[in-house]
Formats: structure tokens, sequence, C-alpha cells
């Protein structure tokens, strides 16, 4: 199995495509020497493109990952996908940057390249010419992975298995050499699960792998790696119907080789596969959780710091008027099922923009438009906490993480600046090892800095304090960078944005109130629209775009409105997530659509 040299401490990770060093170094390690511990490990969710072909488009699917916080696409192919030129996959690559997607990888579960196993002639020499096309198409799409199943070997000539595994091995061996000239990382394999498609067994995992990292050792300047996308609703029945290894023991075999895997859901005899909304939760006997656990308590025999898990589903049945508009639901779902159950972030890395915000401490370079593009297109939910049943908290917490929140909002008020006190620091410290989601913070308070260091050593990750309570405001935005937290200004309705001038240097968002704090269920100011609007052109003029947040009526009616005027970060609460008329599923598709609409009037809006 080919897996790169594990690299020293200091190596980025972040490939470098034109070091001198080998580019696999710093991302893959090699097997049988220490890996990070489960500490420096993350799980990631991302999604395969099968399910919208033939379908939706491309941009439909890269639309609702922006939605739903998904940044990573295995591009899944199509038959036209060998003959359409070059331009049509850069056009793409671009299509999913504007959206803040990445192309992370290419994999075919079709049959086009499985023509190894069929003996010599026009099947092997097709094979051939399609896989190097499809390593082609990986390096224009950017992606840094790119397989496919090995392929099947024909029912009434399993004697040629042996034959076919070689002719299928020799070709990988060159095609490594071509992965490596055209810039593509790894090429991937899928273990099956079934005798005439190798490698099943675990021995024939393992024997593949190794053969193939043996040869990688011989030069690995010249050849790519080779790893195993391994499917977790994979394990092998015999025709007596007995289930001789289940899909952990078919992962665990593939344990020191994978650097990806496919999630889904499957039946007891590993037959028929499905997603991961509630009914499917229900007939399926893929855990989510179990499987999250089996990574991260073998994560040192991994070769990858970072493991994607790529939701491959088919979807609802193709092609028909009442089954196809299905999708979006069952996508959202489970994707908002798998962050919440499967995602494990990575820890921020002293020294990096994650850790510290900046080179040094509360001194972060001017930001440019460009490098924050994304901040002005993704619009986030962040539920208001006071608004959720505070008598069963963490029961409250775990729908909105299935709903599909970005983060949480807390509002913390003394009963000084504002008449009120519905959350105190205590809440916090409990709930927060009890969810990944990022807490959002904001301060009503006169005290702030005590507040600041208390929720430092809680381990939030954003703070916004009021312009109209800071004594020495810029000294508690530096206090608040300090500690890796973003740092905010939060203005009343009745505070001008020209406090903003001497600020924005120091900010990572402003938070605008639309009405007056300390209570939910307030009407709109009439000038909050308008303040939304000006805030967005400010920034602009000052060329930044960090995200402008807005705290106050956050209503299905008033989400577009504030959208369309530049909010890219909605506090949701009574009259939107929390509203009686719907669960909060219903609420959050409802807030989905209204943000659409803004969306749509605000690329209106920037084309007129």
């Amino acid at each position: 199995m080919p897996i790169a040299p594990k690299s020293e401490p200091s190596c980025s990770r972040t490939i470098t495509h034109d070091s001198d060093v080998d580019r696999i170094g710093c991302a893959l390690y090699s097997t049988g020497m220490p890996n990070s511990s489960a500490d420096e490990f993350a799980l990631h969710v991302g999604v395969k493109t099968d399910p919208i072909e033939c379908r939706y488009s491309h941009e439909w699917l890269f639309h609702l990952l922006r939605e739903v916080g998904v940044r990573h696409v295995q591009v899944g192919t199509f038959f036209e996908l060998y003959q359409l030129p070059d331009d049509f996959f850069l056009k793409l690559r671009d299509q999913a940057e504007s959206y803040g997607v990445s192309l992370s990888s290419v994999f075919t579960s079709h049959r086009e390249l499985g023509g190894f196993f069929y003996g010599d002639g026009p099947w092997e020499s097709i094979a051939r010419k399609n896989y190097e096309r499809l390593i082609r198409v990986a390096s224009l799409l950017g992606a840094q992975h790119v397989g496919c199943n090995p392929g099947a070997v024909w029912r009434d000539r399993v004697d040629e298995k042996p034959r076919g595994v070689d002719r299928y091995l020799r070709h990988m061996r060159e095609l490594m050499e071509l992965a490596k000239q055209v810039g593509v990382d790894v090429l991937t394999i899928e273990p099956m699960s079934c005798l005439a498609e190798p490698p099943t067994l675990p021995d024939e995992i393992r024997t593949m792998a190794e053969d193939l990292r043996a040869y990688w050792k011989e030069d690995p300047s010249r050849r790519a790696a080779v790893g195993y996308c391994t499917d977790v609703s994979h394990g092998y029945v015999d025709a007596d119907y007995n289930v001789r290894f289940d899909h952990f023991a078919l992962m665990d075999a593939a344990l020191p080789y994978t650097v990806e895997i496919h999630l889904r859901n499957t039946d007891r005899y590993f037959d028929k596969t499905f997603g991961f909304t509630a009914p499917e939760r229900a007939r399926g006997i893929v855990d989510v959780a179990d499987v999250r656990d089996f990574y991260i308590r073998h994560s040192d025999r991994l070769p990858v710091h970072d493991l994607i898990g790529y939701l491959e589903i088919g979807g609802p049945k193709l092609g028909r008027d009442y089954s196809d508009p299905l999708l979006e639901d069952s996508l959202r779902e489970s994707l908002s099922f798998l962050e919440a159950t499967f995602v494990v972030p990575a820890p921020p890395v002293a020294g990096s923009d994650v850790l510290t915000g900046a080179e040094r401490p509360g001194e972060r370079p001017y930001t440019s438009p460009g490098a924050t593009a994304e901040a002005s297109t993704r619009v986030q939910v962040s539920p208001s906490i006071m608004c959720a049943d505070l008598c069963h908290l963490e029961s409250s917490v775990r729908q909105i993480e299935r709903c599909g929140a970005d983060m949480l909002h807390f509002d913390i008020m003394d009963a000084h600046f504002t008449p009120n006190m519905p959350l105190g620091l205590l809440t916090l410290e409990q709930l927060r090892p009890r969810t990944l989601l990022p807490f959002d913070v904001h301060l009503m308070v006169e005290n702030n800095d005590f507040f600041v260091d208390a929720l430092a050593r809680i381990g939030v990750q954003s703070v916004s304090v009021h312009y109209e309570s800071a004594v020495h405001l810029d000294r508690t935005l530096v206090n608040i960078r300090s500690h890796g937290i973003r740092a905010g200004v939060a203005l009343n309705p009745g505070t001008p944005l020209t406090v903003l001038d001497y600020l924005i240097e120091r900010l990572d968002f402003v938070l605008l109130m639309t009405v007056n704090p300390g209570f939910a269920g307030q009407a709109l100011v009439p000038s909050a629209i308008r303040k939304i609007r000006d805030c967005s052109a400010l920034l602009a003029q000052h060329g930044t775009s960090i995200p402008v947040e807005v705290d106050g009526n956050v209503s299905l009616e008033n989400i577009p409105d504030m959208v369309a005027a530049g909010a890219s970060i909605l506090v949701a609460g009574s009259s939107s997530l929390f509203r009686s008329e719907g669960s909060l599923q219903e609420n959050m598709h409802a807030a989905r659509r209204a943000i659409d609409e803004g969306l749509r009037r605000r690329s209106g809006e920037s084309r007129e």
C-alpha cells in the first residue's frame, strides 16, 4: 500500500503542489509507524453526486450544500464524463468554488473501468483508456483522490479471477505514474461485498494493498499513492446467507490503507443500501455513532489526519414526478443527521488562523474582499438558545443539531445592561462538552472583560460585545481574539454605523440588533432593513466582507428582506425556528426557503 513516510511535526496539513518535497508526505503517513493521536484526528462529511444524475444539476447540489454547511464533494461518474471537453470540468470547478464547495474526490461506482477482469482485447483497452481519462478529469477538477471499484469477473468464468487480479494490478502500477504526472495525490480502490468483485475478504484487502504499497515504495517520487475508499455498508455474506464478515471486519482490514469512506446504510444481508433519514435508520444496521467511534478509536492506524465520509445514496426512485422532488428533503435529513452524529472537527492548530485569528494575538491582517467572499454569499442560521426548551435543554440541542443549524446563539445578560437574565455561564459550561456545534455568544452586560475571560475558559467560538457598554472597546476586541475567539461588535438599533470606522480591523463580524435588546417576541424596529443594507455597504467601502449578523424578530416574513439587504448570520428565535406552528425541522426548512428568496433578491439587486 503506497503510503508516504511520516512527515515532521511541523509539516502543514495543506499539500503544497509546487514543493520539491513529495506532495503526499504531508497528507499520508506510512503504515506501522506512529500516527496522530485521537486529539489530532478529524472526521468530516461530504456528498457523492450520484443521486442528482439525470435528476438535478451540479449547481442545484452545490446550492443545497452551501445551505447545510457541507463543503466536500466526491464527483460520481456518468457516461458522458469520458467524452466531455476539458473546459466543462474547469467551469464545474469554478462553479463549485463560487459556492464554497471543494471537489475533493472523484469516484465511479459504475463498471466502465471493470474491463481489466474480462481478458485481453477491447475490454481491457477501453477500461485503460477510460481510467486514464478519469485521472485527467480529477486533475482538472482539482481533486486529491480518484478511484473506482476494480470490476468483476464473470460468474461463469470464475477461474479467470487470479489472472484478472494480476492484470488489474499491472495497469494500476502504470496508472500510479500517470496520476503523479498530472498532480493527483491518491488512486483509490473500494473493497466490495462479493467474491467476484475483489478485494472482498480481509486477506484479499490486505494483499492487494500491500502489493501496490511495495511498488510505490520503490520510487515514491514518480508514483502516486494508492489507498482505499472504504464503504461502511459492505460486508461479506456467503451463498447460504451466513454473514461471514460484517462491515466492521472489512473496515478493520482496510483501516491502515483507508483515505476516505462512503457513508451508506444497509440491511442485515448487506443487500439494499439507502441513506440516514429517520425511517431509513430504523430499518438499517449501520450505526453511524459506532462507525464514528471505530475510526476515532483506531485513528492511530489510519494513514490520514482528516477522514472524509461521503454520503453515497441513490435517492428516491429516479425519473418520476412523484419521487424526484423528495430528494432534497432526503439529502437534508441525512446530512443533518451525519453532521450531528459523525463529524468530529479538527482541533485548532497553534499559530493558525483558527486558533489565534492573527499572526500575533489581536492583530489580524486587514481582510480583503476576496479572502472572505464566501461570507457574503452563504447565510448561516444561529438558533437562539433562550427560545429553546430550557427544561430539556440537551434534548432540545439534539433536535437543533438534527435540523442542520450552523451554530448555537447564547444571549448572556446581567440584568443591568438589559432587564433580563435568561442564561448563565454555568449553562454554557455544562452544555459545551455535549455538542460539537460552535457557540456564538452575545454579551449584553456591563463588565465585558470579565465575561470574555470566563467564556474563553468554557471554549466558545465567537463573542460579540456591545459598543454601548464597552469602556475600552478596542482593548476588549483584542482580548477576545487573543483567546482564539472570533470578535464581533453589537450595535443597538439607535447606534449609528459610524462607530465602526475605527474598529473594522479588529472585527470578524458585526451584530446588528433589529429590536431593543432584552426580550424575545418584539416587533422589528422600522429602520432595521435599511441599517442592514447600509452596514453591508459600509463594510464593502472599507474593503471587507465580514458577516453581518442580525438579532431580533428574524421571522420567516422578515428573513428574505434581511438576507437581500446583506445579512449572512441569522439569529433564529421565536418567530422562525421556534415558532409553535411547526416542528424544528419544518421551521428550518421554511427558514431555508426564506433565505433562498432573500439570496435571489440580493443577486438580482447586485446585477441591476
